[in-house]
């Protein structure tokens, strides 16, 4: 035990990291383990207390590599083992710098006088340090992965709820302060010939913040927002192959949808229903620009379903290429769209197209064209007095735009996505897990419906209301409650990472100031 408090051995920190960085990635679904991120985060910090700036960056890349390899391990059905590994190789070094900075911050408080509030403003300033490297991973490079962040995995547990509150970066923030505390504890025991009450009370206030953080969530009920009525919402899953590379005669996947949506019509299941909801890539032709999938469309929402239709589409404007989301009405056709704004990099578009041809000519030239990024609002008005908000597939991780939406007045969400690319892997587990975090921070019922799943209708306190089995065309019908108003984590959460991050560059000057300002005078 002496040797995991005090060994200062490089190579005997390297395991340590990879064991917490794959109990980070545990906590995550389909794991569900949900202590594995408090034990995760105890574990990366054992490896790199004490340690240099440099140290402390390599054994953190080596944790971080553990971590999101494990996370991310469904990119490999994508296109193989090498976008994965490039990705994993970028988000670890990113972990790694954050590692380094809270080295230098955790010496820098070590060396405070008064132990007892040390010990507080250190493990409150290494959760903004974590918080605040997850705000640089979810935004860079080429606008970032905000998939694997800590706040996120706890969906299965009652600490879920502290997203309404103090929304999914608060998440993070707190369960890292929290580790970090016990961690702090156990790196500081009592010499020998203390006693049990003498522990007890050392180990007081890193108890009484993991009570607090575990109890508080099974003791409170979520205050919804103001209730503003419910929506007959039917949502479909075609099981269709539509995958960025998918080889399927045209128009399959838009006929697999209609069947689904026929057969929901003619068993009577659709009756009263005021909106279908298709998911992402659900018509391979455009009905926008040619005449048979604008007449089946037409002649089905005219004819059969007799309400409005949700559906995803690819089109072209001009000179560019859009993945969006289309709104057409009875007897009206196309009323509104809404374009994709945070097209996936190297999925949907090629960054710097040139450089990266020449380094992998085959696989960036699967990528024929690349999509633009839109500029509408995903507000849509489905009916009088009611809007529902769209998001596209990875945009549900993407925090800017789930407050753009509440803001905008979206009464609830529907999240259209197409998973066909990533096969039976966990990507849509965790998909479907990251949408109902959204339904409990926004207080929003939210619809997530896939092409093959996984696909779900979400309560706003983030319990499932009906899911999808995956690799089956299926439907879903429900009455959603709809919301207006705007939980605590709508109105302040969008402050807290961007705080984290500013307070993590702070305190690593202040760090760095002092320690070269110390020397000096020792000097």
């Amino acid at each position: 035990m002496n040797w995991f408090r005090n060994s200062e051995s490089l190579w005997g920190r390297v395991p340590i990291a990879v064991a917490g960085g794959l109990l980070l990635a545990t906590s995550f679904p389909s794991f569900n383990f949900g202590v594995g991120a408090f034990i995760g985060v105890f574990l990366t910090l054992i490896a790199i207390n004490r340690m240099t700036f440099f140290k402390s960056f390599f054994v953190g890349f080596i944790g971080g590599f553990a971590f999101y390899g494990l996370v991310l391990i469904w990119l490999t059905t994508y296109l193989g083992p090498i976008p994965w590994a490039a990705l994993t190789i970028i988000e670890a070094l990113i972990f790694g710098l954050g590692c380094a900075i809270i080295s230098v911050v955790w010496r820098w408080f070590n060396s405070m006088k008064n132990r007892s509030l040390a010990n507080a403003l250190t493990a409150v300033a290494i959760g903004a340090i974590y918080t605040g490297r997850e705000y640089v991973a979810g935004h860079f490079p080429f606008g970032g992965l905000p998939w694997a962040r800590l706040g996120l995995s706890q969906v299965d547990n009652p600490l879920a709820k502290w997203a309404w509150a103090i929304d999914i970066a608060g998440l993070s923030w707190l369960i890292v302060s929290v580790s970090a505390l016990i961690t702090i504890k156990f790196l500081h025991p009592l010499p020998q010939g203390f006693g049990l009450r003498a522990r007890f009370q050392n180990w007081g206030s890193a108890t009484i913040a993991l009570l607090l953080t575990a109890l508080v969530p099974l003791g409170i009920g979520l205050i919804k927002p103001e209730p503003s009525g419910t929506l007959r919402v039917a949502a479909v899953q075609g099981n269709a192959n539509a995958g960025l590379f998918a080889d399927n005669p045209p128009g399959s996947i838009l006929d697999k949808h209609l069947t689904v949506a026929k057969e929901l019509v003619s068993s009577g299941g659709a009756d009263g229903v005021e909106l279908m909801v298709w998911p992402e890539n659900s018509s391979d032709l455009d009905p926008i620009t040619m005449v048979e999938p604008n007449l089946k469309i037409t002649n089905f929402v005219n004819e059969e379903l007799k309400a409005p239709l949700l559906f995803g589409n690819k089109t072209f404007r001009g000179s560019d290429f859009y993945n969006e989301v289309d709104l057409w009405l009875p007897e009206k056709g196309i009323a509104d769209w809404y374009d994709k704004k945070r097209p996936v990099p190297f999925g949907e578009y090629v960054p710097y197209r040139s450089f990266f041809m020449a380094l992998a000519p085959s696989m960036i030239g699967l990528i024929g064209w690349d999509m633009s990024p839109g500029v509408r609002d995903g507000i849509f008005e489905v009916k009088d007095n009611v809007e529902v908000g769209s998001l596209i597939c990875f945009e549900v991780t993407i925090d800017e735009l789930n407050y753009d939406l509440i803001d905008s007045g979206a009464q609830a969400l529907m999240i259209q996505t197409n998973s066909s690319d990533f096969g039976r892997s966990v990507q849509g587990v965790q998909l479907a897990a990251i949408s109902r975090m959204r339904a409990i921070e926004t207080g929003r019922t939210v619809v997530s419906i896939s092409t093959v799943g996984v696909s779900g209708i979400y309560a706003p306190d983030g319990s499932v209301m009906q899911e999808l089995e995956s690799f089956k065309p299926d439907y879903m019908v429900e009455d959603i409650e709809l919301h207006k108003g705007k939980t605590p984590a709508m109105i302040f959460g969008r402050y807290i990472e961007p705080l984290a991050f500013g307070i993590a560059i702070a305190l690593f000057l202040l760090a760095v100031a002092s320690t070269l300002l110390g020397k000096r005078r020792a000097k």
